[in-house]
């Protein structure tokens, strides 16, 4: 990739990197002020849950206001009313208002995440289009893994963090706005029906929407997991730092193993580590600090890899002139698996307390995996020589299908 290149997806990756270290310190330290306010679990997953409703609406309706005012405005936009949505969430609780306030946020992002992916997919090439996807990975997940260090700033009752991640929302506008690129071309998405993506690849299909139940799950409860469990800000953002590192650092080496076997047992195998994992977290004494770093670290790349490979395994079952709608399609599998997800958990919570959260994900990795195993025995593995090779993929919207050299 010429430097070029680069510089024309210079703005849009700098303001998603300032913008995504303010939603990441929010996305954490909601449920952890919740816990001290003694929401309850049920609340805390519902609040979540919105905000993932929210995402999936979005990334489905905002392609059309986005084309109809150009990229920057619709930046713009979108940045400023998470601003003050943001800033208002801050000033008062209300369970539903609050849940209003996370769905606008959700709605938002997903706006933003198409205004940035629709960019560099018009300034990219066939050649480019990988490298860019991977500077998009590395700008989105590393952004989040970050900003969880800002948890650190203020107390947790005082309105200081609203009014970070409102200051960070505001900022990541200037990139955007102060160059002179162009605005790039996009088509509104459209996705298949959730019976034809199924008779295309139901192993595809159900691990996309358990990936959106463990992503959803993995980073709106685990705080309120940590804070109940450690009662301690710092541990809870070292935790989820390595937790969030671990889902962007082991994406290719899993994905790289995949190339290798039928894609089905690379899921199998991402299963048993969650449930192994998980098993030890709900046993070990809190006391095994370092222990419990190094076992996130894996728990969250085997979490966060669970989507791209699902990806891939659908992508080497389908017709090359189906690949993007039917992504698009797994897409929306994945938003509604993330919409449920802290709904489960919470229930679980409610029922077990803080170790609720590992228990959850131990069912439903054990049940993905049970049905994995199902599939394998009753169809044949694709042929090594019709495998894709594996590409990194972002959970954000059906634009960024697009931006996968596969899709040519």
């Amino acid at each position: 990739m010429r430097f070029k290149d680069f510089t024309g997806v210079l703005a849009p990756l700098l303001s998603m990197f300032v913008l995504m270290n303010g939603l990441g310190l929010l996305g954490t330290f909601i449920p952890v002020r919740l816990e001290a306010e003694q929401v309850s679990s049920w609340d805390i997953g519902l609040i979540t849950s919105a905000y993932y409703a929210g995402m999936i609406l979005g990334a489905f309706r905002n392609a059309h206001f986005t084309l109809r005012v150009g990229h920057i405005r619709a930046y713009a936009a979108f940045a400023s009313i998470i601003s003050v949505a943001v800033l208002c969430q801050g000033l008062y609780y209300d369970l539903w208002y609050w849940v209003a306030i996370r769905a606008v946020c959700g709605y938002c992002l997903s706006g933003l995440f198409i205004v940035v992916e629709s960019w560099m997919l018009g300034k990219s090439t066939v050649k480019t289009r990988g490298q860019f996807l991977s500077l998009y990975m590395i700008s989105l997940y590393g952004a989040l893994a970050v900003g969880q260090f800002l948890l650190n700033i203020a107390p947790l009752e005082s309105l200081v963090t609203f009014a970070i991640v409102t200051i960070l929302a505001s900022l990541s506008v200037i990139p955007v706005a102060i160059t002179k690129a162009g605005n790039p071309t996009i088509e509104e998405p459209t996705a298949l029906t959730f019976l034809q993506l199924y008779r295309i690849s139901p192993s595809g299909m159900i691990s996309c929407a358990c990936a959106g139940l463990f992503i959803s799950s993995a980073l709106g409860m685990l705080p309120l997991y940590t804070q109940l469990s450690f009662d301690n800000i710092q541990q809870t953002s070292i935790i989820m730092f390595c937790m969030i590192f671990g889902g962007m650092a082991l994406q290719y080496p899993v994905g790289h193993l995949s190339d290798h076997m039928d894609r089905r047992k690379m899921l199998i195998i991402l299963c048993v580590i969650m449930v192994t994992i998980s098993c030890l977290l709900v046993i070990l004494p809190h006391s095994y600090m370092n222990v419990i770093y190094v076992l996130m670290f894996i728990f969250g790349g085997a979490v966060f890899a669970v989507y791209p490979v699902s990806i891939s395994h659908t992508s080497d079952v389908l017709d090359p002139k189906d690949f993007v709608s039917a992504i698009q399609g797994l897409t929306l599998a994945y938003g509604l698996g993330a919409v449920i997800g802290p709904t489960i958990v919470s229930l679980f919570m409610a029922l077990m307390g803080a170790v609720g959260v590992f228990v959850s994900f131990a069912v439903v990795s054990s049940a993905l995996g049970v049905y994995l195993v199902y599939r394998t025995a009753m169809s044949a593995p694709v042929k090594d020589e019709d495998q894709q090779g594996f590409v990194t993929m972002p959970v954000t919207t059906p634009v960024a299908s697009e931006l996968d050299p596969r899709s040519e």
